[in-house]
């Protein structure tokens, strides 16, 4: 019940929502280890969780969209990033994951059934007309280039979890490489972050430039996994998800990570015994939004807000 863990003293955490008013949804984890190829896990310590991005923050970073659970549907919603203001309904489908383009649009893996998911955008805050882009079985983890050039998001097959991206102004679809949950740096649209489970049973964190075939290994550890990678404002930092064991219940659960670009600088920010995922950085690098169970009866996930000083 506890807002915070004795190593978190310093973070200055704020909660944004109240589970009373909000139904948020936050990544699973489990106690038991899911070989999966878009499944985040490290079978060292039998434990995985699921990895869609169900957190973002709008281009001026005025407002915030997350997952909300309603009717037995998941649906984005928007709301302003302080911890006081109501929510509006965006989408209007069963939602996978998604994000928030820097064209002001809503990218999400639309469910379509338990079998099929493909990618679909709607704006963030005019009407309700979605535009389908893709019509594969599995597409899921849409997520815009900085450039607003080219949409990337990750293809299931029979040969696994790829990134593909797909061009805005064409149409043109192209398999970039192996992988799982891209997130785009630089400004042009050919390199970003994307996870990758390995052989050994751990997710990784991989530096892909697609177009001139260089792929860098940033982040590995037999004992813990990491997903959902988010790279901060400057460039020089990577937000991530993935296990660690609390202190207090001395049981495995998800935290929020922080990794310099070049694999340097590894340090974990929260120790809550509850899971925390799905972590965004405000516009300015200032403070991360995440989300949480902590700090209430039933588990329930909240929208929570930290002060980031490194």
């Amino acid at each position: 019940m506890a807002s915070y863990a004795p190593e978190e003293s310093g973070l200055n955490l704020m909660k944004i929502t109240d589970e009373s008013a909000n139904t948020v949804a936050g990544n699973k984890s489990n106690t038991y280890f899911v070989q999966s190829d878009c499944v985040g896990g490290c079978r060292n310590e039998n434990f995985s969780w699921s990895t869609g991005r169900l957190l973002d923050i709008s281009p001026d970073g005025n407002e915030l969209a997350y997952v909300s659970v309603m009717n037995n549907q998941w649906n984005v919603m928007v709301r302003k990033a302080g911890p006081q203001g109501t929510a509006t309904q965006r989408t209007f489908r069963s939602v996978n994951d998604f994000s928030w383009g820097v064209d002001n649009k809503l990218y999400f893996g639309d469910m379509v059934d338990y079998n099929r998911i493909q990618v679909s955008s709607t704006d963030a805050h005019i009407g309700s007309i979605m535009r389908q882009l893709t019509s594969n079985n599995t597409d899921l983890n849409p997520i815009l280039s900085n450039d607003g050039k080219k949409l990337y998001f990750t293809r299931v097959d029979k040969s696994g979890a790829f990134v593909w991206s797909y061009d805005l102004t064409n149409g043109a679809l192209t398999s970039c490489c192996r992988g799982y949950n891209p997130y785009p740096i630089g400004e042009g649209s050919e390199e970003f972050i994307c996870v990758r489970n390995s052989s050994f049973g751990t997710s990784e964190l991989w530096l892909v430039n697609y177009e001139k075939g260089q792929e860098t290994l940033i982040l590995t550890d037999k004992n813990r996994g990491f997903s959902n990678p988010c790279i901060s404002p400057d460039g020089e930092w990577i937000l991530c998800q993935g296990n660690s064991k609390s202190s207090i219940s001395k049981k495995n659960n998800l935290d929020i990570f922080v990794v310099k670009k070049d694999g340097t600088g590894f340090i974990q920010l929260t120790y809550h015994p509850s899971d925390d995922c799905s972590p965004v950085w405000s516009r300015d690098g200032k403070y991360i939004y995440f989300i949480s169970s902590r700090a209430n009866e039933r588990d329930a996930f909240n929208i929570w807000k930290m002060r980031f000083d490194l």
